[in-house]
């Protein structure tokens, strides 16, 4: 399609959109985006981190496009590509992934959102009238079929762009990949999305930068205090004063205002949050030093833990948070060619392989508390509660 308009991204250059995808973007659904942050709460610490999940949306267009040209998609093909990487993310509820721990309970995401909000609203209508089935576009985000896995897989061109795009705005120089080398030896192999062996060391940077975004900045202890405290005081109020649509329906500004005028906790969150008067880390340790049935007692009871642990030490529901870290590792699992063979990258490169066994051990089981709470855990019993033998926690659960 002709290009109707050109927008300048300091990632990428020039980025062209044609009516169809403008109508797209002037969609209400997308302009919410324009006030939705890439990254929740890593303005904290690194305060130019203020992109949008809206300029991360035209960036992966942008490379759904490239991609489309370098694998020689047919128009309506390329068309779908390019629709379903400029919404993938269009159901993404304010501070993004920062409420997906309350919401993943109520087994919500925001990707089933973004396929209900492709096939139920003016979006749906814009794609119609340019000859696009909404349900198709749909299957694409939820990384269905060949063109779905362009968008939402190992290696995606999501994940092309916010590696680089989150490096630039934390002012980090992990975010140095060879975007065009990773972007050409992409290869499509039986219905499989697959790395050509020459491909193999732009992709292995690709992994070291993302390794030390996640160390440096998407885990950054800060961050992660305050993201538990969003959830927590999320929780307060989502089926009470907040329901879940309501909360889709919201950007950055409208749900940190609802917790500013909801008493009790939720102001209180928010108030330190106005103030950056945040929660302090009181105890960490390293998951791999956790017995298994330790790490599985955790993982199923966190909250109980949580409450038990407040409980013995006198302090309020919700000034004593347990966060228990999630591990994605999906990117180790991309096939490469090799030798005429096609294997997953942490198979074939010692790098990878090391970066994988790197990623495991850095994973910390973490508890925060108020300031104000600080000096009852100056003696911190944490055998009483964490186990490094392989005997469960359960008998302590009872």
């Amino acid at each position: 399609m002709k290009p109707e308009k050109v927008i300048r991204d300091p990632i990428h250059g020039n980025i062209s959109l044609s009516e169809f995808e403008l109508k797209l973007v002037d969609s209400p659904q997308m302009q919410r985006l324009q006030n939705i942050k890439q990254n929740g709460f890593c303005y904290l610490v690194y305060p130019a981190m203020n992109s949008t999940r809206f300029e991360h949306s035209l960036g992966v267009m942008h490379l759904a496009g490239l991609m489309a040209s370098h694998l020689g998609l047919s128009e309506k093909n390329a068309l779908y590509l390019k629709s379903a990487a400029l919404l993938h993310d269009v159901g993404h509820p304010p501070f993004s992934h920062s409420a997906d721990s309350v919401l993943s309970k109520r087994g919500v995401s925001h990707e089933l959102q973004s396929s209900r909000i492709v096939q139920k609203t003016e979006v749906a209508d814009v794609l119609r009238e340019y000859g696009l089935e909404p349900r198709v576009v749909s299957d694409i985000i939820l990384g269905e079929g060949v063109l779905g896995k362009l968008v939402a897989s190992e290696i995606d061109v999501d994940k092309m762009d916010y590696l680089i795009r989150d490096a630039y705005y934390a002012g980090v120089a992990y975010g140095v990949i060879d975007l065009q080398r990773v972007l050409y030896s992409i290869r499509v192999v039986k219905e499989d999305v697959v790395v050509s062996s020459g491909g193999l060391e732009a992709v292995e940077f690709l992994l070291i930068s993302r390794n030390m975004m996640y160390q440096t900045v998407y885990r950054h202890h800060t961050k992660r205090i305050a993201e538990s405290m969003f959830a927590h005081a999320l929780e307060c109020i989502l089926g009470k004063t907040l329901s879940v649509g309501e909360l889709f329906a919201m950007d950055d500004v409208g749900l940190m205002q609802h917790l500013r005028t909801t008493k009790g906790y939720p102001r209180e969150i928010a108030r330190r949050f106005d103030l950056r008067k945040l929660f302090k880390n009181v105890f960490q340790v390293r998951v791999s030093a956790l017995s298994k049935s330790t790490r599985r007692d955790l993982e199923e009871n966190a909250g109980r833990i949580e409450a038990r642990i407040a409980k013995d030490y006198g302090v309020k529901k919700g000034f004593l948070l347990l966060d228990y870290p999630e591990s994605k590792l999906s990117e180790f699992r991309v096939k490469v060619e090799q030798d005429g063979e096609f294997r997953t990258i942490d198979e074939v490169s010692p790098l990878a392989k090391s970066l994988e066994q790197a990623e495991g051990e850095k994973l910390t089981v973490n508890i925060y508390v108020s300031p104000e709470e600080l000096s009852k855990f100056r003696n911190f019993n944490q055998e009483k509660y964490f186990n490094y033998s392989q005997t469960s926690m359960r008998k302590f659960l009872a």
